[in-house]
């Protein structure tokens, strides 16, 4: 029965007890006018002294792992709360952590269960707090607009071992060539071997010890790799995780993370509506930078990879090793790819075919070279297993 119904035969009774005037009547019908403030009043009061409590560890969460949310109601005054509805507003898919329960003096806790389902920014609240009396005639709604706001990594992945710069581009390898090919951090000073050439002798040392002695160069750490990550939105096809724009960035997290994780530095440059560039530093975490930057990035951007890369900035990079990350099938940005590199940069490309995800069946065919590694990347695909089939998926 509705409170309008209820108010409406409860008016009747005491209209016809007023006609009657049978005195059982009008006790019966005060009695019912009382329970009815005190069935209004009884969820106003009680719902003050109701707290809900959200925790969760965010921590650096990537897609797919699980989040635990623990919950706890409270109730500070002494108005009981017979039944209270905890109902979450996050509006997160298959996540429903929200309970009735019956708060009495003693705490009540729960936990629930999540799955981090998209990258970027992820928010758990607000929460809807209802508080009805025992006789379910009224309630009480209170909104708590506390909100947990946590950053959802893109999902790292095994990723082939091909893309780590040959070590003959680090140390004190006698490999460099001119002058100019120097790197400029120096390492140290070992004897002098035939072949050094006279850039590479330490004078001051060589006349202290009466012997020459030739500098070790350490690499500049900013030359190790540079991920070029292709967010034209005119080349990105699919839906959601399902898409070539998530398998692109979580290509490139996974190479950023492995590359770091053996003590090497990355840079990233990004197509997007911003022009990103991120060059690595000594001084700062550039795989956190690097990573939060893949966590909210967006194919949102206007030029092509063949514009990209045509920049005089990209031009005078210093020796490095390139991964490029792109669904474009334009064989125009392999030509300007191979007049970007240097002379022993490491090529690698991963071409995440758009026709897998819904896209246009684009049929590609452009040669990149012998030595450049090419990896075709389909809906599906386990990276961990690209290095297996690459010479059976190479496009030449």
């Amino acid at each position: 029965m509705s409170k309008v119904a209820l108010a409406t035969a409860l008016g009747l009774l005491l209209f016809f007890t007023y006609l009657t005037g049978i005195r059982p009547a009008y006790a019966f019908a005060y009695g019912l006018c009382l329970l009815f403030v005190i069935a209004w009043i009884w969820p106003r009061l009680a719902i003050r002294g109701v707290t809900v409590t959200r925790r969760v560890d965010p921590g650096t969460p990537t897609v797919g792992e699980v989040y635990e949310e623990t919950f706890e109601v409270r109730r500070k005054g002494w108005i009981p709360a017979p039944w209270v509805e905890v109902r979450d507003l996050s509006q997160v898919n298959d996540y429903q952590p929200g309970r009735v329960i019956s708060l009495g003096s003693e705490l009540v806790r729960w936990k629930a269960r999540g799955v981090y389902r998209r990258r970027g920014w992820f928010a758990l609240g607000p929460t809807s707090l209802r508080v009805r009396e025992p006789f379910g005639l009224f309630e009480r709604e209170l909104k708590l607009t506390q909100r947990t706001s946590i950053l959802v990594y893109p999902r790292v992945r095994p990723v082939p071992d091909l893309m780590t710069p040959s070590a003959q581009q680090v140390g004190s390898t006698t490999s460099f060539g001119a002058w100019a090919d120097y790197p400029p951090e120096t390492g140290g000073v070992r004897d002098y071997t035939t072949g050094d050439s006279f850039g590479r002798i330490h004078w001051p040392l060589s006349a202290k010890h009466q012997r020459l002695m030739s500098k070790t160069f350490e690499q500049p750490l900013t030359t190790d790799l540079w991920i070029l990550l292709d967010l034209d939105r005119a080349v990105h096809f699919g839906e959601e995780e399902e898409s070539t724009v998530e398998y692109a960035v979580s290509l490139a997290a996974s190479m950023a993370s492995q590359v770091h994780s053996r003590g090497r530095q990355v840079g990233l440059i990004a197509n997007d509506s911003r022009g990103t560039i991120l060059e690595p530093h000594r001084a700062v975490r550039q795989d956190r930078l690097i990573l939060d930057y893949l966590a909210v990035c967006q194919a949102d951007g206007r030029t092509p990879l063949t514009q990209t890369l045509a920049r005089d900035r990209i031009r005078r990079l210093p020796r490095r090793a390139i991964a490029v990350i792109t669904p474009s099938a334009d064989p125009a940005w392999v030509r300007l790819l191979q007049a970007v590199r240097g002379k022993r940069s490491t090529l690698i490309v991963f071409y995440v075919d758009p026709a897998s995800f819904g896209g246009p069946d684009q049929n590609p065919s452009f040669d990149l070279g012998q030595d450049v590694d090419l990896y075709v990347v389909r809906r599906g695909d386990d990276f961990a297993r690209l290095v297996r089939t690459r010479d059976a998926i190479r496009i030449s």
